[in-house]
């Protein structure tokens, strides 16, 4: 059974807008002062990259800003080993292929029996072949 919920999940730009949301209202202007001088796009980018499927799923989100240390604003690379930490990534069951046993025909005893009788009367006929010449 399957804890997928398609309310758990986001766009990565969502994922990121709410990670910083957060952590702007837990560190407050020590946040804010982190990222200072450093190119907003070039920031949003290089988060973008290191957490990737993880800023889709907020409770893996959650997890990792739950776990966060109150005193040092994290790194892209350590909120990504608090999100390794958390909850697995749930797979949407409606694209999970799923293959289904074929159903199979069980052959006939007559059929067997009919298939034994071809296979004698052709080596029959390969051992009647290979004495002419």
């Amino acid at each position: 059974m399957s804890n997928y919920s398609i309310n758990d999940f986001c766009t990565h730009e969502e994922g990121l807008d709410y990670i910083f949301a957060r952590m702007t209202a837990i560190y407050g202007a020590t946040f804010i002062r982190h990222f200072e001088g450093i190119d907003h796009r070039l920031i949003r980018r290089e988060w973008i990259s290191q957490l990737g499927r993880f800023l889709t799923y907020r409770p893996s989100l959650d997890y990792a800003i739950n776990c966060l240390d109150p005193d040092f604003v994290p790194s892209a690379i350590k909120f990504l080993i608090l999100c390794r930490n958390g909850p697995h990534i749930p797979t949407d069951p409606a694209k999970t292929l799923f293959h289904e046993k074929q159903e199979t025909n069980p052959v006939s005893k007559e059929e067997i029996e009919k298939a034994k009788k071809r296979i004698k009367e052709l080596k029959l006929l390969c051992k009647f072949s290979s004495n002419i010449n």
